[in-house]
């Protein structure tokens, strides 16, 4: 079909239709150019401004530290609380790099040098020097905190190398007019940060401050802990010893968080979003408060805690379940004072170190001493089990016995006093040191070991299990464990080319002397007052061994959330006729005539509260004699309610009479809501 010329040409544009395409096209060109001026300066002219308005909204997340859960004695009153406090911390990032890396080196520097043996440590690494522009920082902090810039280097340097990520706490608890002078002044301090935390508070101050611990914040190696403190962030406070250690898990908490914008300086804007910190669970002890001032008052009054060199310790506990009523460490002190600022190591030692007394060391867990004899028991028990003695047999006690072949080899009752014919009931009630080495001397001659393997049965030489970190075990002597030693001493020697290391005498035999000490508890002996509480709770129980324990139950708002029972007690046969014997033996050493403690009861209602107890006199050369006891008692009433155990033990204190029998009664006056007397014995033996 033929194409139509006609109707395939188009029609031409009018020029209406022109004008309209050329208007609408300079439009376009003009919105463009707008948009296209106001970007370029928006960017260039106008960039700096928008990009500080930017930099003015920046979110950061912060986190909020909980407070730790209460810690509350058996009837539920607070013994450890927490506070408000003004912290002042410094920003590890705001430290100069090469400050940074100086810290570490020093850091590595010191743990070589901690990894070398005694006496070939070396020199202590000076620590590393700041700047100029750090130097000024630390005098223009050093003036508001009343610190030395020397202390805050040394906390700086020692922060970054535990905590390098964390804020380094400078100071704690600074006053609202230092607070409001930094705060009023940011730009002065950089990097500088002060904020309120949760501290711990303690109503009683130094009471029990031993058994609580200490909180502080995580280490490095902890963090690395990850079955224990994992998820835990950097700069967290943690219980560090005690039951704060122990139950830290669920004192801790959990930390809230809060979104906040902070302009370019990091000053604080408004707060975005946030959640809130759940506290920590409260822990229930089975310690009594009132208890516990009352042995702690008859501690001082015995003479505990007066110098260096007469600490104490003590423990009253339940010997069927291991409750622990009482326990304490003399010299004490207020754990709010470690928070305070020492410019010098000096300063430091002086309030907590052994010339003060070494106040934080438990000696009641970890102070191991030789326990005169209050061992005793242990040695009758030994004999009668193996078949040396009975207790009915008589044996004539003259003041002194011959051990060896040797004319020294001699072992004599304090002042060479004469007992004469005794049985072991006797024994125990004058506490006769000669019919012991005698038995010593029996056993040394009996194949198997009796006496170490009964005081490891009864509960020596190893922990007690109690809840509470770093326990000691102990010692008990005996033919591997000298010659361990002294393999120990004759390396030494070796090595330091000296005649001697004092570890010990380079004579591995085990001989007669070293037995009839062990008998008496002196020599080598070495225990802790816990372990004789629980020593005479399994004498008590008759073979029940318990687990001491402080801590009861957890509980939050809602109520208990867990019951702490304790493990499992061990068993050790007990001949009951045996038991039988110390049990009445000790019973005359506190009621009969010339028992060791007899008149340390004078008044005491005895029908009512019969009390059992036993003497020690420890040998501790260079040092004076050291003053031990340990008494049982119940309400002869209610046999079966709230038995107690008491163990005092007095450094330096002299006969066992003098000093810790008399605070032992005052324990007990206590306990039994008896009148207070005050008898110090006159038995002089050991």
């Amino acid at each position: 079909m033929p194409l139509d010329p006609v109707s395939e040409r188009r029609p031409p544009i009018t020029p209406q239709l022109a004008v309209r395409v050329a208007g609408l096209g300079v439009l376009a060109l003009i919105l463009f150019g707008v948009v296209f001026f106001r970007l370029w300066y928006l960017q260039v002219l106008d960039g700096d401004k928008y990009l500080a308005q930017a930099r003015d909204n920046r979110v950061r997340t912060e986190r909020i530290e909980a407070p730790r859960g209460q810690i509350v004695d058996a009837n539920n009153l607070t013994l450890v609380d927490n506070r408000k406090a003004t912290v002042v911390s410094l920003d590890p990032r705001t430290i100069p790099l090469s400050m940074r890396d100086a810290a570490a080196e020093w850091g590595q520097q010191m743990t070589a040098r901690s990894k070398r043996k005694k006496g070939q440590k070396g020199p202590i690494p000076s620590l590393p020097t700041p700047d100029a522009g750090l130097q000024a920082r630390y005098r223009r902090l050093g003036r508001v905190l009343q610190m030395s810039p020397k202390t805050i280097n040394e906390r700086v340097v020692s922060s970054l190398v535990q905590l390098p990520y964390a804020n380094i706490r400078l100071r704690i608890d600074v006053t609202r007019a230092e607070r409001d002078y930094i705060e009023e002044r940011h730009e002065a301090f950089p990097g500088v940060t002060v904020e309120q935390l949760y501290m711990r508070s303690y109503p009683y101050k130094d009471l029990a401050a031993q058994i609580f611990g200490t909180v502080g914040q995580i280490t490095e190696d902890q963090l690395q802990d990850k079955q224990h403190y994992k998820g835990i962030a950097p700069g967290t406070d943690i219980g560090q010893n005690g039951l704060e250690a122990q139950y830290d898990k669920f004192l801790r908490g959990t930390d809230g968080s809060y979104r906040i914008e902070v302009n370019a300086a990091g000053e604080r804007r408004r707060e975005v979003a946030g959640t809130e910190p759940q506290s920590g669970q409260m822990l229930k002890l089975t310690l009594d408060e009132g208890l516990q001032q009352a042995a702690e008052r008859a501690m001082v009054r015995a003479g505990a805690g007066s110098g260096p060199d007469h600490g104490g310790a003590f423990v009253a506990m339940n010997p069927q379940t291991g409750a622990i009523y009482a326990m304490g460490s003399l010299p004490s002190y207020d754990p709010q004072e470690l928070n305070g600022h020492f410019d010098t190591t000096a300063e430091y030692n002086a309030k907590f170190g052994e010339a003060a007394g070494s106040p934080l060391f438990n000696r009641a867990i970890a102070g191991a001493y030789p326990t005169g004899s209050t061992f005793k028991p242990i040695t009758a028990l030994a004999a009668m089990d193996a078949g040396v003695m009975s207790p009915s047999d008589i044996f004539n006690d003259e003041g002194c016995l011959q051990i060896g072949a040797r004319a020294v080899d001699r072992a004599c009752n304090a002042g060479d006093e004469v007992n004469g014919p005794i049985n072991l009931v006797d024994a125990l009630r004058v506490s006769s040191d000669v019919y012991f080495y005698n038995l010593g001397l029996k056993l040394y001659h009996h194949a198997g070991q009796p006496l170490q393997q009964w005081a490891r049965k009864m509960g020596l030489g190893r922990p007690t299990g109690v809840d509470l970190p770093y326990e000691g075990k102990g010692t008990i002597p005996g033919p591997a464990w000298v010659r361990k030693i002294n393999r120990e001493e004759l390396a030494c020697r070796k090595r330091k080319h000296v005649s001697s290391c004092g570890i010990g005498t380079g004579d591995a035999v085990w001989n007669p002397g070293n037995e009839t000490n062990t008998a008496v508890g002196q020599g080598d002996v070495q225990a802790t007052p816990l372990q004789m509480a629980v020593v005479y709770s399994t004498l008590v129980t008759g073979g029940k061994v318990p687990t001491p324990h402080l801590a009861q139950e957890v509980s939050d708002a809602r109520g208990l959330v867990q019951q702490l029972e304790p493990p499992a007690s061990r068993r050790v046969h007990i001949d009951p006729t045996a038991r039988s014997a110390i049990m009445e033996g000790l019973h005359q050493a506190a009621n009969s005539p010339g028992g060791t403690s007899t008149t340390v009861f004078d008044g005491w209602p005895r029908n009512r509260f019969p009390v059992y107890g036993k003497t020690g006199t420890a040998e501790r050369p260079p040092h004076p004699d050291q003053s031990w006891y340990v008494a049982y008692s119940y309400d002869a009433q209610h046999p079966d309610e709230n038995p107690i155990v008491v163990v005092t033990t007095i450094e330096g204190g002299g006969f066992g009479a003098e000093r810790a029998a008399p605070a032992a009664r005052q324990i007990l006056s206590k306990f039994f809501n008896v009148p207070a007397q005050w008898i110090a014995g006159d038995s002089q033996t050991r």
